[in-house]
């Protein structure tokens, strides 16, 4: 746990309460689119027939310049952002599988991630013909973000709470997928502050849904090319009460120069930085450098049991050492999630570990959460998307000030709400529902003031 103390630590937090609207620390420790595609012609060529069916006659173009125009004010440099996503933009294409015999024939694992290229989307998306699948802008983080801005103005529409303002920065394409992406972004209410790569495509993820709501996603990542923190990121940052970094990201050219460039951004304005963990392979094909963002100054890390247990297996020594632990103890083998979260809790001030049916572990500032899951009367239906509204329901109440009790049991509805239906994003009908049952600060508060979530200071 890093906290600042003395002088730096109050001159932030008043730089803090100067540059932003409300308290920036809390007061207690701790649509999936299913209507038009919006894609233009130029790209309807290379995508299967069913798909130009259900595109055609609609105009991209018109759709980005309208919804262009119509935020045009809220996209001045001075916008500020109570949540502020470093993420690569990414566009979902969901289909709803009868069994299991199609991924016997693409010979990949049911509830796995695998990487393809261009060609192997395309032999996917060719044998999906004659079924039907729905496309949304998507991507983990910009899952989390859109069903932050979804709760916020459900609760501004419910109780006439100010919205929070969200954005999007990162790596946005110039094909028409990245201008679908941003268009659908905007409507939601994020604002994406990126300007798109000349000439990059947009990565796309296929998710197959399997009929006992397994999720298996096929990840073409597009172009890839470095994300500069150049001085139009950094004056974002500088504006936004919380960063969140996208685990993903790490999979791009220059990744380590990007977040460790990011979070110095971020301690330099007194902002909190989150990151997810991306997801198992990620992590060990990365752990060297997330190991080294941990050590910089993560504030909030979510990862599930699975990342959790991949990132311990490679724990700095030190701190294992530290704990009094051994090496098979520290490597999380076997462990359970409120055993993962007890390991990684020292090395930030919140750490997560969400972990299926078992619920979720929140270490927040030296004591442990334990949060059982939401359950409803049906079964799940799709999980793809659960890992991502938590994170969006545990924001939404850091933001709004909730204890970590409450911040836990949210998460855990919004994670809820959207597994019960198909589609990775919370909807805003689900949205309105949730906040008609959500806890809010000030009015259901269950635990006693502690010590505030500060960011972190630089390491020397």
């Amino acid at each position: 746990m890093r906290m600042m103390c003395g002088k730096s630590r109050a001159a932030a937090v008043a730089r803090n309460s100067e540059r932003h609207r409300g308290s920036f620390q809390p007061a207690h420790p701790g649509g999936r689119h299913t209507g038009a595609l919006g894609l233009c012609r130029s790209h309807i060529r290379s995508l299967p027939v069913e798909l130009v069916a259900q595109t055609a006659g609609v105009d991209v173009q018109g759709i980005v310049a309208a919804q262009a125009a119509a935020t045009a004010g809220e996209m001045q440099d001075s916008t500020q952002f109570d949540c502020l996503g470093l993420a690569q933009a990414m566009v979902d294409m969901c289909a709803v599988l009868d069994d299991d015999e199609l991924l016997e024939q693409l010979a990949v694992e049911k509830g796995s991630r695998r990487l393809v290229s261009l060609e192997e989307r395309a032999a996917v998306l060719e044998r999906l013909s004659g079924r039907e699948y729905a496309i949304a802008a998507a991507g983990s983080l910009s899952n989390t973000l859109l069903g932050l801005a979804r709760l916020s103005q459900a609760n501004s529409a419910a109780w006439g709470d100010a919205p929070l303002r969200v954005g999007m920065a990162g790596l946005v394409g110039s094909d028409p997928l990245g201008e679908y992406y941003t268009a659908q972004m905007r409507q939601a209410g994020v604002q994406v502050t990126a300007t798109p790569l000349e000439g990059a495509a947009t990565g796309t993820v296929t998710v197959l849904t399997s009929p006992d709501a397994q999720r298996t996603m096929l990840s073409y990542l597009g172009t890839a090319a470095e994300v500069a923190v150049d001085a139009a990121l950094e004056a974002a940052i500088a504006r936004s009460r919380l960063l969140v970094v996208e685990g993903y990201l790490w999979e791009l050219p220059n990744a380590q120069r990007t977040i460790t460039a990011a979070i110095a951004a971020a301690q330099r304005h007194g902002c909190v930085v989150a990151m997810t963990a991306g997801d198992a392979g990620v992590v060990q094909r990365h752990h060297e450098e997330i190991w080294a963002a941990i050590g910089q100054g993560i504030d909030l890390l979510f990862t599930n049991a699975d990342e959790a247990a991949a990132l311990l297996r490679y724990e700095p020594r030190s701190a294992a050492a530290a704990e009094g632990e051994s090496d098979g103890a520290a490597a999380g083998h076997c462990a359970t999630g409120e055993q993962l979260a007890l390991r990684l809790g020292p090395h930030c001030s919140v750490c997560v570990v969400t972990d299926g049916a078992a619920g979720s572990y929140m270490t927040a500032l030296g004591q442990l959460h334990c949060v059982p899951p939401c359950w409803t009367e049906s079964a799940p239906v799709d999980t793809c998307g659960a890992g991502d509204a938590y994170a969006a329901g545990l924001l939404y109440g850091y933001l709004t000030q909730l204890d970590p009790v409450s911040m836990g049991r949210t998460a855990a509805r919004v994670a809820s709400a959207v597994i019960s239906k198909h589609g990775a994003t919370l909807t805003p009908e689900a949205a309105l529902a949730l906040v008609e049952v959500l806890p809010r600060a000030g009015v259901l508060r269950a635990a006693p003031a502690a010590a505030s979530l500060a960011p972190s200071t630089p390491r020397v």
